[in-house]
């Protein structure tokens, strides 16, 4: 099965998951992908606690350990939440992919989560979980159509304008940070050489503007392991594994 089509199962999955509290309580599952209750475990995105960590100017200890577990699987897997359970990428998939020019300037993400970061502890406020769009998305179908639709509706106008991931590739903070977290993550997608005929397609079908032949820091941080490029490979040559393995 393509790795695709999986991905699109376990968004779909994760959307639901997302939305059942609403219509059933005591489930293994209560919160949102900002903090949440999964069998009794807390669980909070690793942004969201650094945010509330500067903003509060204190560190609250549970905090810190419901981060833990998202932490982990960003630093094994990258950013796996990004290609696999955010929304925001979900709904901005539906929009075609256009030919673009490569990014350039890869550090963009990281000046956005400094900034983010620099401006919560300033304000003593959590400046992303306000003004996000992925978790605008969220409230919206959570608790209904508000406020926060100017937000959601201008970053799918720029996509529609300046490419599909441009707000993933270039200022989202908690894909910076996860990315960032899993730029030396063990599960990888790695070109098999003897295989490979150089023909570009899995560059040219990428949305983040890379290509898994790439192994700089840089890159490494930009890549969701989508799978795309796994996909679209008829020879083959292209798949995860995990670094450091024999087959790698």
């Amino acid at each position: 099965m393509p790795v695709k089509i999986i991905r699109k199962i376990i968004q779909i999955f994760s959307i639901i998951i997302l939305l059942l509290p609403i219509w059933y309580v005591d489930l293994f599952w209560y919160g949102t992908y900002i903090s949440a209750d999964l069998l009794g475990v807390a669980l909070t995105d690793p942004l969201t606690a650094l945010e509330i960590t500067l903003a509060g100017k204190s560190i609250w200890t549970p905090l810190i350990i419901s981060a833990l577990p998202l932490t982990l699987i960003a630093v094994l897997g990258g950013r796996l939440f990004c290609s696999f359970v955010c929304p925001l990428n979900f709904l901005l998939e539906l929009i075609p992919l256009k030919k673009k020019k490569s990014l350039q300037e890869k550090k963009l993400p990281l000046a956005a989560l400094g900034i983010t970061l620099m401006l919560s502890l300033m304000l003593s406020l959590p400046v992303f979980n306000t003004v996000s769009p992925i978790f605008a998305l969220m409230r919206m179908l959570l608790f209904g159509i508000g406020i926060e639709m100017v937000v959601l509706l201008l970053v799918i106008g720029v996509a529609f304008i300046w490419g599909q991931k441009i707000w993933c590739r270039t200022l989202c903070p908690l894909g910076a940070l996860y990315g960032l977290l899993g730029s030396r993550r063990r599960l990888v997608v790695r070109v098999d050489a003897s295989k490979c005929t150089h023909c570009g397609k899995c560059a040219a079908v990428c949305s983040m503007g890379t290509a898994p032949e790439r192994c700089n820091w840089e890159d490494s941080m930009l890549c969701t392991n989508c799978g795309d490029c796994i996909d679209v490979c008829k020879e083959g040559a292209i798949g995860y594994t995990l670094k450091g393995s024999p087959k790698e």
